[in-house]
């Protein structure tokens, strides 16, 4: 691996996400989903460093969301307040989209209404617990470190200074309830692997395992939150995944070759509940007749 540095580094958002800060192409917990989740192929596709025509896209839906996380990190400057009604205008859609290339998020006026109300109830939860979060640390802390011999990256939202705990912020359009947010969106999401693959990035550095826990907002009143950590069993299973992207990922870089989808057929099976569902339609229609 040559890497122009190891441990924490400078970089601004840009940088990182243009993978910006190692000599080598870097693997990132989003890389890792995809490779996971689709193939070598689309991770290869998807890397700002691999492929040539790279474009990062965002969608539009989760802009609020993503302007109350960026704002309580990083400030006001993360977003640019348009005003305008909506985006149906020319001149919105250019302010806009040069709002992105400048790597902010454009909102609303209105909308920024909403991330507003969002700030005032994340600050005010998170002044009632118990045990801080988000104080006496870093914000957006960037890493690079070496693991199974590939070259790793990642941007933590927030670093305690003594490195044994990590913070996160997630927003959500569902419920923060711990069960329904584990259930409907920690796995879904990879955020199992997040908070592995983050907390084995500060070992690395550190030798120290930090705690990593997420604070889950929701993004509509009241804006209510809660806190979830992983269990051993939950840690175990991501360690497993990462370590199969790990060895995939160094794979596709030394032969450079990265496939997509097994090309051998595939059969699709009868799933149980579709052949009872069907059964029952039957059994209605001949008593109907």
């Amino acid at each position: 691996m040559r890497t122009t540095s190891l441990g924490l580094v400078e970089a601004t958002a840009q940088q990182y996400h243009g993978d910006e800060i190692a000599d080598w192409p870097t693997l990132s917990k989003s890389i890792i989903q995809i490779l996971l989740n689709a193939s070598p192929a689309h991770a290869r596709h998807a890397h700002p460093r691999l492929n040539p025509n790279f474009e990062r896209t965002s969608e539009s839906k989760f802009d609020v969301g993503n302007a109350c996380h960026q704002v309580f990190l990083e400030g006001i400057d993360a977003v640019a307040v348009l005003p305008y009604k909506d985006f149906k205008t020319n001149a919105a859609k250019d302010d806009r989209d040069q709002a992105r290339a400048d790597g902010r998020i454009p909102l609303l006026e209105k909308d920024y209404v909403r991330v507003e109300e969002m700030l005032v109830a994340l600050r005010s939860r998170l002044a009632l617990l118990p045990a801080p979060m988000f104080t006496d640390g870093q914000p957006e802390a960037t890493i690079v470190w070496e693991d199974r011999g590939v070259a790793c990256r990642a941007r933590l939202d927030w670093l305690t200074d003594d490195h044994r705990e990590i913070h996160d912020i997630k927003t959500t359009s569902r419920s923060a309830k711990p069960e329904h947010w584990i259930r409907s969106s920690l796995f879904s999401i990879g955020a199992d692997v997040q908070a592995q693959f983050y907390s084995r990035g500060i070992e690395a550095i550190t030798g120290t395992r930090p705690e990593f826990s997420f604070y889950v907002i929701e993004d509509h009143a009241p804006y209510a939150g809660s806190i979830v950590r992983m269990s051993p069993a939950v840690c175990d299973l991501a360690d497993r995944k990462i370590n199969r992207a790990l060895d995939l990922w160094r794979t596709c870089l030394e032969e450079d070759n990265w496939p997509a989808y097994d090309q051998r057929a595939a059969y699709a099976e009868l799933l149980p509940w579709m052949e009872s569902q069907w059964l029952e339609r039957e059994m209605r229609e001949e008593v109907a007749a």
